[in-house]
């Protein structure tokens, strides 16, 4: 496997994952032994607490207490941090940089787990509000939202990352190169994404959702994932020089989506520009997906109703739609996935979306209405739309924005015996396999 050099890369790079957004507490259930006071560069242990530990901040503190009614104090100014790592310790800053009394950790220990340590084990997993958390975890307050809401950061290594990234976006059961490709992707996606959340000063690197990649947390993949995200230590796309943002969906329906069609491509976002994400014919093999073709109707009142809505979050000029006359494709990518739709109202007025915008906008909440179920959400951009009388019926193929990776046909082409590489090289024509680190 050739070496590859990405800047700010010089082995194991370590992730922030934000496991929870403006949470008004949290619940330790385990692996958290002691509370422990920090000063610069010391760390003593204050007392012991016994799981569960409830964890809440006001508008002067935050507060921890456990199952027997103990209780600790620390200024809300101060970074708290939750670790399992035995062998960690480090002081915690508050906003002005110098160190605030204090700090928790699990097992009498503080501080940020290092790149390029031993694998994560059981006995230093933390569990919090349900889920295990191998890395450290960092709780930092969220004024800005309101003085009780507060983030959940887990400080993790990559390839701890990747094991638990692994098993949220495949189902089980796949085949090894299957999932040696999703490995790949989602290391590719992360280092691009570490770099820009870096680069403009962002507070963690990635969401631990769909918004990014969907993470269950640590000690979560088979031995069979274990031994895809091992074998592929360290290897990811590279374009140009650069880590590619290597997106990947669901089910591609035999026509993928380009990059450049579905998101922004200005300033900032030229990356949506690379070549291997542009959405080439290919061959596919994603027949077996429950969603490669599916038929979804609404009234054509409630669309209407999701588009104004989605128009309105977005700024829109959907925001304006007084009505649906006709839903029709006004333009087709290189595979011929329609990338355009005209959507008219009565009168004759029309609005121009991409698919992807009208994928989410058919699939916005809204509050007085049922929520989207499996059974009424629009799950591609990829579809014909008919309204007659009340209804408006979507025909259409495949599940997700469909830009690169389909998981569905990783896995169809890995049941044919395909290695992962020849896989990947489907997916994303022209980009470099290298090992970054």
């Amino acid at each position: 496997m050739p070496r590859g050099v990405v800047n700010g890369i010089a082995g194991e790079p370590e992730m922030r994952v934000r496991v929870m957004n403006a949470s008004s507490g949290i619940a330790v259930n385990s692996g958290l032994r002691a509370v422990w006071v920090a000063g610069w560069g010391d760390a003593r242990p204050a007392a012991k607490m016994t799981a569960p530990v409830q964890v809440s901040l006001d508008a002067r503190q935050w507060t921890l207490t456990d199952s027997a009614g103990l209780t600790a104090h620390f200024d809300r100014t101060a970074t708290v941090e939750l670790s399992g790592e035995e062998g960690v310790v480090g002081a915690v800053l508050g906003e002005t940089g110098k160190p605030v009394v204090g700090a928790v950790g699990r097992g009498a220990n503080v501080g940020l787990i290092r790149p390029g340590s031993p694998a994560i084990t059981d006995s230093a997993m933390l569990s919090i509000s349900g889920k295990r958390y191998g890395g450290v975890i960092r709780l930092s307050g969220r004024s800005e939202v309101s003085a009780r809401s507060f983030d959940v950061v887990e400080y993790v290594a990559l390839e701890d990352y990747l094991k638990g990234v692994v098993p949220a976006e495949m189902f089980a059961n796949w085949p090894l190169a299957a999932y040696q490709t999703q490995a790949i992707t989602a290391r590719s996606y992360a280092i691009h994404e570490r770099q820009r959340a870096r680069a403009a000063g962002e507070r963690f690197d990635v969401e631990a959702s769909v918004k990014d990649q969907a993470y269950l947390g640590g000690g979560q993949g088979s031995p069979l994932i274990t031994r895809a995200v091992d074998s592929t230590r360290g290897i990811a796309l590279t374009w140009a020089g650069q880590p590619l943002r290597a997106y990947y969906s669901s089910t591609c329906g035999g026509r993928p989506s380009a990059a450049r069609d579905t998101w922004p491509t200005g300033a900032g976002f030229d990356y949506n520009l690379a070549g291997p994400v542009q959405g080439q014919i290919r061959d596919h093999a994603c027949q077996q997906a429950t969603y490669y073709r599916w038929t979804v109707s609404r009234s054509r009142g409630e669309l209407l109703q999701r588009l104004r809505a989605f128009g309105q979050q977005s700024g829109t000029p959907l925001k304006g739609l007084t009505g649906l006359d006709s839903i029709r494709q006004a333009g087709v990518g290189l595979s011929g996935r329609p990338n355009r739709f005209l959507i008219m109202q009565p009168g004759g007025q029309t609005f121009t979306v991409t698919g992807e915008e009208l994928r989410r906008a058919a699939n916005t909440e809204v509050g007085k209405l049922l929520p989207i179920t499996a059974a009424t959400r629009v799950h591609s951009s990829d579809a014909d739309v008919t309204i007659l009388g009340n209804m408006v019926t979507f025909t259409g193929r495949g599940f997700g924005h469909g830009v690169g990776m389909c998981q569905w046909c990783a896995k169809g082409f890995a049941d044919k015996g395909e290695s992962y590489s020849a896989i990947i090289q489907r997916f994303y024509p022209g980009a470099k396999l290298e090992r970054v680190y």
